[in-house]
């Protein structure tokens, strides 16, 4: 497998995981790898429930943002590891509500030039 493909296969798996757990693709996302590590930076459309209580109660919010996150992660790897047969260590992503920006970062067992060359 190429890098670029990689690439693309890694960003269909993010976008995948989003569409089934919000029912909403993401509007852009861009992927850069460094080692074995895979950070991805998209723009994600709010759920409109959660920005309809984020003003009236911001800790519910949150905590509910804190949830989704860590079950988006649960899903993730297991999709990376499942389509694309390698081990992923560690999912990492945070999510800005206001600017609607996510930042992840992926940790692989081995680094990725040496991945991709398995796949």
């Amino acid at each position: 497998m190429l890098l670029g493909d990689f690439k693309q296969e890694i960003l269909k798996l993010n976008n995948k995981v989003n569409m089934e757990m919000f029912g909403l693709g993401l509007r852009w996302q861009k992927i850069e790898v460094m080692d074995d590590k895979a950070i991805i930076i998209a723009n994600n459309k709010r759920v409109k429930a959660l920005s309809a209580i984020d003003h009236k109660d911001a800790i519910t919010s949150k905590l509910i943002d804190i949830a989704l996150i860590l079950e988006f992660k649960e899903r993730f790897i297991k999709e990376v590891e499942n389509a694309l047969g390698v081990k992923a260590l560690a999912h990492l992503k945070d999510y800005d509500p206001g600017t609607e920006i996510s930042f992840s970062v992926t940790i692989f067992e081995k680094d990725i030039e040496k991945l991709i060359h398995e796949i």
